[in-house]
C-alpha cells in the first residue's frame, strides 16, 4: 500500500513538472502556426517548425528515441507501423516529412489544429472517395519533391503484431517513380512492449497523454529499412515486401546497439 502511494506521488510530481512545460511549447507551436498563414490554403514546403515542436514535445515527455539506418535524403514515400499518435512526433523528431493521418486527429484539441496547419494530409475513412483525395495529395507532395508518411494499417496497434497494409497509398510510388523506405517502430519496455503508450481501441487523446505525463520515461526505437527503388512490380507486392520488412525489423530489436539521439528530458 505503501509502495502504491508512492507511485502515485512521483507521477503527480512528473506530472506538476511536466505539465506547465508541455503548456508553454503548445502555446509557442500555437503562435508559429499561426504566423505560416492559414492551413487549408498554405502549400507547406518546410517541415522544419513541426521537427523542432516534435523535438521539444520528445524532450517534455521524456521519450529516448533511437534509431538504425539512414532516411532517404530527398523525396520518398515512408511507410511506418502504427502504434500510438506518438508515432508522428517521434518520427517527425528525426525525419522531418508531412504526414497523412486519419481525419479524426483534426478535432483532436490543439494538436489537431497543430498538425492541419503543419501540412498534414487527412484521410477519410469510409467516405466515397476518401483514399482517392489522400492518394492525389501523396502524389502533389512527391512529385514537388518532398516527403511523405502513411501508414498502411489504417490503424493503430498495441505493437505486437503488424496488420495488412492496404496497398492502395503506394500507387502514388508507382505514378511518381520516388523511393519508397519502410520505418520500422517500437515502444520496448523491459523484454516487452511499453503497455502505457498504445493509442487503440477506445483510447482518448488528453487522458492518454495525462498517462504519458506520469511516465518515468519512454524508449522509442526506429529503424529504417531498405531503400526500395522503381520499377515496382505492382502495388500489392510493395505493400507485401514492406510489411514484412517492419515484421523482421521491428520485433526482433536490440536496443543496447542502436545510437541514442540525446533529446534530453524533463
Amino acid at each position: 500500500m505503501m509502495a502504491g502511494r508512492r507511485i502515485r506521488l512521483v507521477r503527480a510530481g512528473r506530472r506538476c513538472r511536466r505539465l506547465p512545460l508541455l503548456l508553454a511549447h503548445i502555446l509557442a507551436g500555437v503562435l508559429i502556426a499561426a504566423a505560416l498563414g492559414p492551413g487549408r490554403r498554405r502549400r507547406y514546403v518546410s517541415t522544419g517548425p513541426l521537427a523542432w515542436w516534435s523535438r521539444g514535445l520528445c524532450r517534455i515527455l521524456g521519450i529516448r528515441l533511437r534509431t538504425q539506418g539512414t532516411a532517404h535524403d530527398g523525396a520518398a514515400l515512408f511507410v511506418a507501423n502504427h502504434i500510438s499518435w506518438l508515432d508522428i512526433f517521434c518520427i517527425a523528431a528525426v525525419c522531418p516529412t508531412h504526414f497523412l493521418a486519419k481525419q479524426e486527429v483534426v478535432h483532436w484539441p490543439l494538436f489537431g489544429w497543430l498538425c492541419r496547419r503543419a501540412g498534414t494530409a487527412f484521410i477519410r475513412r469510409g467516405g466515397d472517395n476518401g483514399a482517392g483525395e489522400a492518394m492525389e495529395q501523396l502524389v502533389w507532395r512527391l512529385r514537388n519533391n518532398e516527403r511523405a508518411l502513411v501508414f498502411p494499417e489504417g490503424t493503430s496497434t498495441t505493437g505486437e503484431t503488424v496488420r495488412h497494409f492496404y496497398p492502395r497509398l503506394f500507387q502514388a510510388a508507382l505514378l511518381t517513380r520516388c523511393p519508397v523506405q519502410a520505418i520500422a517502430l517500437r515502444y520496448p519496455d523491459g523484454d516487452g512492449i511499453n503497455p502505457v503508450v498504445p493509442f487503440v481501441g477506445a483510447d482518448e487523446l488528453l487522458p492518454h497523454l495525462w498517462r504519458l505525463l506520469g511516465e518515468p520515461g519512454i524508449d522509442a526505437e526506429l529503424h529504417f529499412g531498405r531503400i526500395h527503388r522503381p520499377p515496382y512490380p505492382s502495388r500489392d507486392a510493395l505493400a507485401r515486401q514492406t510489411r514484412q520488412e517492419i515484421i523482421d525489423l521491428a520485433l526482433p530489436a536490440l536496443p543496447e546497439q542502436w545510437p541514442a539521439i540525446r533529446i534530453g528530458s524533463a
